[in-house]
């Protein structure tokens, strides 16, 4: 995997513990449920557009990692 790709992916989890974590108030499914989820696919597509197509994997729960993801301990 090249380093670009490695960085982004990286990023793409740190984003997807943040919309978990934004979300968990929310009720799966609901209008603004919908609403965020459509807006962080939005965001994926761009990414697309420069080669790099992480769109199924935004709003998926990242893979834990040696125990560590993002800032906070699993």
């Amino acid at each position: 995997m090249s380093a670009c790709v490695k960085w982004a992916k990286e990023h793409v989890d740190s984003f997807n513990v943040l919309l978990i974590r934004q979300l968990s108030s929310v009720e799966e499914g609901g209008g603004a449920w919908e609403d965020c989820m459509a807006q962080a696919r939005h965001h994926a597509s761009m990414l697309r557009e420069v080669g790099l197509d992480f769109e199924g994997l935004v709003g998926k729960a990242p893979e834990k990692e040696q125990g560590v993801i993002g800032l906070g301990v699993i």
